[in-house]
């Protein structure tokens, strides 16, 4: 059986195939993508859960580690931008973003496309090489 090591001061939220959504006692919801192909389902699940933590805690940030994040389908770019972004920041109140670039360039160009629906709201969001510093700059806003 694997283990799942997550940092002291986090706690897991939800699980799927897809992410690990943790709940970090600093204020933020962090999602880590694991290395598999992108289903609608599990996307929108991981979505959903994100939305309800955010809610739920008060949050305003989220830390996303898209470094083993696959492409995402059109659809599912659609449905990220058109839907889930305003209710994410309109309905939730998503203030602050922090995005760990991606290695596939694929997946690097769906994330700077849903980043550019980002720039009609007032949410700050910033990419990073290492989740190190993606932590640092949240701590920091």
């Amino acid at each position: 059986m694997a283990y799942l090591l997550y940092p002291t001061n986090a706690s897991l939220y939800f699980h799927n195939e897809l992410a690990s959504v943790l709940e970090n006692a600093d204020g933020y919801a962090h999602i880590d993508w694991n290395p598999v192909p992108v289903h609608s389902p599990a996307l929108r699940a991981v979505a959903e859960q994100v939305l309800r933590l955010l809610s739920t805690a008060g949050f305003t940030k989220i830390l996303s580690d898209h470094q083993l994040l696959s492409p995402l389908l059109l659809p599912d770019q659609r449905w990220l931008t058109e839907e889930w972004v305003p209710r994410a920041v309109v309905e939730v109140g998503l203030r602050h973003c922090a995005i760990v670039k991606d290695y596939d360039l694929i997946a690097h160009s769906n994330a700077a496309q849903i980043v550019q629906h980002l720039s009609a709201y007032p949410v700050t969001l910033r990419f990073f090489e290492e989740q190190s510093l993606a932590t640092h700059w949240l701590h920091g806003v």
